[in-house]
């Protein structure tokens, strides 16, 4: 085999992924346990919650827990500052089917803007 071909390098990149993968999971789950041990208020500075840590725990080991965390804290960093609400705006207000909740009131929906009867022709 030659020392400089593509296959010989893709080996030895291959096998130094291999032989590192114990001490990346170790240093992940390190990372893991520390952010365990915070309360709501931290996780909260630096954009996590408690569901989030657990969440990344859960994942398999050859899946990077750091890539979950960092999605999770830009997602919510972006609708932190975002502008534009979504369309549930009065979510709050209605079940899951659809109707509003027992004591309260119905959202109010604008009254349709009509021509005064006349029809718009092409």
């Amino acid at each position: 085999m030659i020392p400089d071909s593509r296959m010989w390098r893709t080996l030895q990149v291959a096998a130094r992924r291999a032989a590192a993968w114990p001490f990346r999971v170790a240093a992940a789950r390190s990372t893991l346990r520390a952010l365990a041990n915070m309360d709501r208020r931290e996780l909260a500075d630096i954009g996590l919650s408690l569901s989030d840590v657990r969440d990344a725990s859960a994942l398999a080991l050859d899946r990077d827990p750091g890539e979950l965390l960092a999605r999770r804290a830009r997602e919510r960093r972006r609708d932190a500052f975002a502008t534009e609400r979504s369309g549930r705006d009065d979510w709050p207000n209605q079940d899951r089917r659809g109707g509003t909740g027992r004591n309260r009131p119905a959202p109010q929906r604008p009254a349709p803007v009509r021509d005064g009867g006349l029809a718009r022709t092409g």
